[in-house]
Order: structure tokens, then C-alpha cells, then sequence
């Protein structure tokens, strides 16, 4: 983003694929029925490895961003998985769009921002909702 851009307020969250549930029924059916090929006859263990590979079939398919509001707009970074920081510039966001709250629960909310929906983690909401408030009052 450059020395003299000042950040405002950030916020971390994720999107997943549209494709992310089909996805996962395609990796967990294929590890349960392929599961006998190794050697592993046993149901339970064959559905665990089967949830357990829709794990990672989740995580493959999901994308980790930081929001962030500077003195020069709306900016959208990718993120680490693991730590929430920003590791690359994504893109600049329209200086119009609009950050919307759409649904949420005791440990995470939706938003909508622009045309994408973001899943919030709670240590974000209220960074959320200052920079909804910052974007309404321009």
C-alpha cells in the first residue's frame, strides 16, 4: 500500500468457493468408498478420514482477507490462514461500496461488501461496524 498510507481501522475475514459444499460431498463420498483400495475396511474410521478430508476440502476453498479503511479508501488484502495479518495488497475496493450487515452469531456475522458476502470473526465486528458508520457518514 506504500510508506504514507495511514490505516484507519482493519478487520479480518473469509469467503468460501460457491462450489465449496459440492466439493466436499465429491472428497468425503471418495475417501469412504476409496478407503477398502488401502486397506481400511473399518466404517467409522472410513467416514472419520472422510470428515476429515472435508476439512481440508474447506480450508482449500477458503480465502482469508483483511478489510481495511485508510485516508485513501477501502482496500482489500490477502491474508495469512493461520495468523490474522495481511500478507499482499488484493485490490482497491470503489470508493461507493457498501458494507452491509447481513446476518450473525454468537462467534462470527455475515457482510456483505460490494457484490461478495464475508464472514467476520467477533474480534472484527466492531472494526466492521466502525468502518460501515465511516462509509455512511462520507
Amino acid at each position: 500500500m506504500g510508506p504514507h498510507v495511514q490505516v484507519l481501522d482493519a478487520a479480518y475475514v473469509w469467503n468460501r468457493h460457491h462450489w465449496v459444499t459440492p466439493f466436499s460431498l465429491i472428497v468425503l463420498a471418495g475417501i469412504i468408498f476409496l478407503a477398502p483400495v488401502a486397506g481400511i475396511d473399518s466404517w467409522p474410521t472410513r467416514i472419520v478420514l472422510g470428515l476429515a478430508g472435508v476439512g481440508v476440502a474447506v480450508m482449500a476453498t477458503t480465502t482469508y482477507h483483511v478489510l481495511a479503511l485508510t485516508d485513501r479508501g477501502m482496500v482489500l488484502l490477502d491474508a495469512s490462514r493461520i495468523r490474522q495479518i495481511a500478507t499482499a495488497h488484493d485490490r482497491d475496493l470503489d470508493p461507493t461500496v457498501s458494507l452491509e450487515l447481513l446476518s450473525g452469531t454468537v462467534i462470527n456475522s455475515d457482510w456483505k461488501v460490494g457484490d461478495r458476502t464475508y464472514t467476520v470473526p467477533l474480534s472484527s465486528q466492531k472494526a466492521m461496524e466502525r468502518m460501515a458508520m465511516a462509509r455512511f457518514s462520507d
